[in-house]
């Protein structure tokens, strides 16, 4: 009886790895496409809230989807949840944590909350097109890893267009 248990640990085990590497496949976390570095507002990294826990991938990008949520975070960011037409550029973090969704940040959107949060923007408010949920949109920006959480975002968002 241990032995077929044994085997059985086995089993599942070994269908829990191929589950992982089957996902990382389908979700590698690649920017789609690379734009020239002029194409990106740097000077918005001024503003970012402690910038060293992103990892840039890619200096910037262009990401097209669907727009599926929008909350205001406590560092003056409006964060938004793209469902994107890619989903190479989700990855694992994405889909089990952010509801398959690419985390996209527009800076300094609000007054932050917090007393530490207040001199990233210190009074700089960047003005950028506010998508409604629902609508389709094309982001261009910096492709980052979020170190805290693991997914992927567009942070800090140089423009937002809509789309047909």
């Amino acid at each position: 009886m241990s032995r077929r248990l044994g085997y059985l640990a086995l089993a599942l085990l070994g269908a829990i790895i191929a589950l992982i590497v089957i996902a990382r496949f389908r979700y590698p976390g690649k920017a789609p496409i690379k734009l020239s570095v002029e194409s990106c507002n740097a000077e918005l990294w001024k503003h970012v809230y402690e910038p060293g826990r992103l990892q840039v991938i890619e200096a910037c990008t262009q990401v097209e989807g669907r727009v599926v949520s929008t909350r205001l975070a406590s560092d003056g960011d409006l964060h938004i949840g793209l469902d994107p037409d890619q989903k190479s550029v989700l990855n694992l973090a994405n889909v089990m944590h952010a509801h398959s969704e690419l985390v996209v940040e527009v800076i300094c959107d609000h007054t932050p909350t917090g007393s530490n949060m207040k001199a990233d923007c210190g009074g700089f408010h960047y003005d950028v097109m506010v998508p409604k949920v629902g609508d389709r949109v094309r982001v261009t920006g910096a492709y980052v890893t979020d170190r805290g959480n693991g997914w992927n975002e567009i942070h800090p968002v140089t423009r937002i267009q809509p789309l047909r």
